[in-house]
């Protein structure tokens, strides 16, 4: 299995509501409760509500690895359609950083 699948295996797993129950931080819960609809992000909240739940999607990328940005395409793509704004949403946050076309994670939970 290559990096970039198993990352989509990871943001499949994160996007299913049934996981929700084992996050320990209940405003965490709250909000993906609020905003991941079957597994799918509609609309990304703004503010803090962004911040936390874009710091939980980063967590679908291995620290240290690198993704050519169509495999970060796919990953996001778990969660909404808007591939590019989810991708500067995250790059903005500090959680995924961006050269040449290359992702990888620089921030976010461990």
């Amino acid at each position: 299995m290559t990096q970039g699948q198993a990352a989509v295996d990871r943001a499949q797993s994160l996007a299913d509501p049934a996981s929700f129950d084992e996050i320990a931080d209940p405003a965490l819960r709250r909000v993906l409760r609020a905003y991941l609809v079957r597994g799918r992000l509609p609309v990304v909240p703004r503010g803090a509500k962004r911040s936390l739940l874009l710091a939980y999607l980063a967590t679908a990328f291995e620290p240290g690895v690198r993704y050519p940005e169509p495999e970060v395409n796919e990953i996001v793509g778990v969660w909404n359609p808007d591939v590019a704004a989810l991708r500067r949403y995250l790059v903005d946050e500090g959680l995924l950083a961006r050269q040449d076309s290359v992702y990888w994670r620089c921030g976010g939970w461990v």
